[in-house]
């Protein structure tokens, strides 16, 4: 239930029980990432990890995790969350402990999972971030990196040598909570009834992913569901946070309209190589 743009990264998923037999460690896994244009979890996702692990560890004949998105201009009902349907069970997952519990999007260490069709998460999943605004949008300028030496001592005729291309990208957005953006006002229920999600919830803060971003790690930066089959490369840009060491609190990339309840974003920018 979000509205683009969204901005995902990848982080560890933690192992888990499933009806008493433990997955072990599921390696790095991205917050958002789609199989189909359905909205299936992909395997490399930590939702379609999780379906994934329901049916190797719990014996179940299928588990899909499914993103409920929303692609419009209109007030999002709340940050990203996701749905598993699957057959048989219930199934009974432990976690070791909060901390990854909430990494998948729930709030207790022992989670049953009742009979089909679904199950929602009262969390938001780890790894992802979007302004959860009205709308927004994602600006990109391409540039082409050269350097210039020269080819005679007279300076008359010039070598080109090409070093690629860069992207410059931009992402904004209208008017969106202060929970989305504040772990302090996620943790307050006024605020975070605003934002649609719950008290405690660690996840979808901009704070957060400034975080991520300070360890120099590489995000998928959609600016819309995509609409066509295949799913390319052409659905999100990948890209970094290269001035996270300039500007570093959220207070740098948006600014209050309604303080403290409302806030715009502009100016945030990422760096691409395509």
């Amino acid at each position: 239930m979000a509205n683009y743009p969204l901005v995902t990264w990848e982080v560890t998923a933690p192992g888990f029980e499933v009806d008493g037999n433990p997955t072990g460690p599921l390696g790095t896994k991205w917050g958002f990432k789609l199989s189909t244009l359905l909205g299936d979890a992909h395997p490399d996702s930590l939702p379609g990890a999780f379906a994934d692990a329901i049916v190797t560890y719990g014996g179940a004949a299928s588990a899909n995790a499914i993103y409920t998105v929303t692609n419009s201009v209109g007030p999002a009902l709340g940050p990203v969350q996701w749905v598993l349907a699957f057959t048989g069970g219930p199934y009974t997952v432990v976690f070791a402990s909060l901390a990854d519990a909430a990494v998948y999007g729930f709030d207790a260490t022992t989670v049953t999972l009742s009979a089909s069709p679904s199950s929602l998460t009262p969390y938001n999943v780890s790894g992802v971030w979007m302004p959860n605004g009205v709308s927004g949008d994602v600006t990109r300028v391409t540039k082409q990196r050269a350097a210039v030496s020269s080819s005679e001592m007279s300076g008359l005729s010039t070598d080109i040598v090409n070093w690629g291309h860069v992207a410059d990208i931009e992402v904004r957005s209208t008017l969106f909570p202060v929970a989305n953006a504040f772990v302090w006002y996620a943790g307050q229920s006024i605020y975070a009834t605003k934002a649609g999600r719950l008290v405690g919830d660690p996840n979808n803060i901009l704070e957060v992913m400034l975080e991520a971003a300070s360890t120099g790690v590489e995000f998928n930066i959609y600016e819309q569901a995509s609409t066509t089959a295949g799913l390319t490369n052409e659905d999100y840009l990948e890209a970094k946070m290269p001035g996270i060491s300039a500007k570093s609190a959220a207070t740098d990339f948006i600014t209050a309209d309604d303080e403290p309840r409302l806030w715009t974003m502009a100016g945030m920018f990422f760096r691409g190589n395509t």
